[in-house]
Formats: C-alpha cells, structure tokens, sequence
C-alpha cells in the first residue's frame, strides 16, 4: 500500500533528493537553503504539522518513493504554493502517483482559498497539469543591449485576485536569501555573477520603470566583465518583451541554475485558478544555485552604485 503524507523526515527528504533527484544538490546539502525553501513562515501548520511544505509518497515500511514540494509564498493570493521539485521513484512510473501528489497539494491550496502553481515547467509536464485544470503560459528568456530611449512599460491587467508580493516576502526572498546577495534598486532587482561562462546580470525581479536601474546595472556589469576580459550579458524572464533594448535570448547562453549552461530559452508558467501577469527570475526557486557552493562565505553579487 501506498500514501500520501506531509513530510515525515527533513532528512530522509534530503537523502531522496541527493540519491534521486540529483546527487550533490544544494537542497540535500545545505540546511539554510532547505529551510529557506521548504520552511518559510508563511507554511500552514494544519496542512504541514512538521513545519516543511512537501507531501510524501510511502510504502508500509515508511520508506520514501516520491515527494512533491512547494515555497509557500504570500503572492499572487495570500497563500501560495509554488511548486518545486516533482518526483517518484521509477517503480511508480504509469501508476499516477505523480499525479495524486499534484491532486492532493492542489487541495490544500485550494482549501485555504489559495493559489498553485509553479514557473519552470518542463514540457513533459504539461499534460499533467492542464488534465488538472492549471491556465499554462509560456515564459521566454530575454537578454538586454542599452536603448537611447526611455521605456515606459505599458501595465497589464491583473487577475482580480492577484496581488504583488510585499515587503515581508521580498526580505525575505532578497535580503535574506541563505547564499545569494541581491541589489535591490525601484526599478527592479540584480544578481550579478562570474560563472565559466563569463559576468552575468540577471534581472530576478523587473518593475515598471526599470529603465535607469536596468542601465545603471548593465553599465556596471559590462564594466567589470571588461577588467577581466570576459563576456558579459544581462538577462531576464519574460511573458512579453519587456521593452526597448530587449531581444530574446540565444539558444546557447547559460541558463537558469547552476552550473551555467545551455537549457533552452522557453518554459512554461502554470497556476491555479490563474497565472500572474508577470513572471520574473525570483519567482518559485528560479533563482537559486543548482549545487552546494563550494565556498563557505556568501556569493555575493556586485552592488552598484548610481
């Protein structure tokens, strides 16, 4: 027999994960960041007694063979579950276990009046997601050369029970982020790195007079990409062009997580009973390191200065 259940065991969970999902992952490894993803404050204790936001797949045995997880977030709805990291062992393959996960979280979003959803969808994924009633839209990622012209971005219009991300959640999403450091400008917010690439700006959060902010940190970056002689670009995730001075995004630059490396510049957003007008690289877990970092202190991104 199997079930379903919160989370019995962080870590039995971090153990799946190093041995199923990806070995050396920085969720099975690094405290912080699992706590920082799965046990924000904002997780319901009726639903997730244990205080972690993932339902586990169990055998008799109580051993683990699938799980399913959610940042549980105060945005687009005051409860939110963004999804992150879906998985069953292949012996559940073709039973719909997969499935039950997503229908039995869906649930308790739902049950608190809530949204569900995730943005970093893969294509295998979809059919699951539209079978169970998800809006689906595809986000596509840009990268930015200086315009000689102010942009003015012309607002969308939000779902009637939508609302922007507050203060609480972007503190704790960007100021207290366990290994990344954030420049956090009106205009929008930056992460600059080096990776084997070269200098990288992402734009993790875009608001609608990004224009100065956008070229402030772009000038920077390009400026320190140039001392060490390395390539530079700056990127960010979109539904639409975000404006003047953005184009879409070659096939092989470096993509969402780390390590750097060529993913693919489309994938898909997908919510429950709606999806939020904007996507940006700080959503869900779109901005985190993909592995355990190999040094101790914080990476820390360049913080400009106007």
């Amino acid at each position: 027999m199997h079930r379903i259940e919160p989370c019995r065991d962080d870590g039995q969970l971090r153990e799946y994960i190093d041995a199923y999902w990806r070995r050396g992952h920085v969720l099975a490894h690094d405290e912080r960041m699992f706590a920082f993803t799965y046990r924000t404050r904002w997780v319901n204790r009726s639903a997730f007694p244990r205080g972690t936001s993932v339902l586990g797949v169990y055998d008799d045995d109580n051993r683990m063979l699938g799980f399913l997880g959610a940042i549980v977030a105060p945005y687009p709805r005051p409860t939110s579950y963004w999804l992150a990291l879906w998985h069953v062992l292949p012996e559940l393959k073709g039973t719909g276990m997969g499935g039950q996960l997503l229908a039995r979280m869906q649930e308790i979003a739902l049950a608190a009046d809530g949204w569900i959803g995730t943005f970093g969808a893969g294509p295998e994924a979809l059919p699951v997601y539209l079978k169970r009633g998800f809006t689906v839209r595809a986000g596509r990622r840009w990268t930015y050369q200086p315009s000689d012209r102010p942009e003015i971005a012309m607002p969308e219009l939000r779902h009637a029970a939508e609302r922007l991300p507050d203060s609480a959640w972007l503190a704790h999403r960007f100021e207290q982020h366990p290994v990344y450091s954030y420049d956090r400008r009106p205009g929008g917010i930056f992460r600059t790195e080096t990776n084997e690439w070269g200098v990288v700006t992402h734009c993790v959060r875009l608001e609608e007079n990004w224009w100065n902010d956008v070229n402030a940190a772009f000038k920077a970056g390009c400026a320190q990409a140039q001392r060490i002689g390395r390539p530079y670009l700056m990127d960010a995730w979109s539904f639409e062009c975000p404006g003047a001075g953005w184009t879409l995004a070659a096939d092989d630059l470096p993509s969402v997580f780390h390590p750097p490396q060529a993913r693919g510049n489309l994938i898909y957003a997908v919510g429950k009973p709606f999806i939020p007008t904007h996507i940006h690289k700080g959503d869900c877990d779109q901005d985190r390191p993909n592995v355990l970092a190999t040094e101790p202190s914080r990476v820390a991104a360049v913080q400009y200065s106007r």
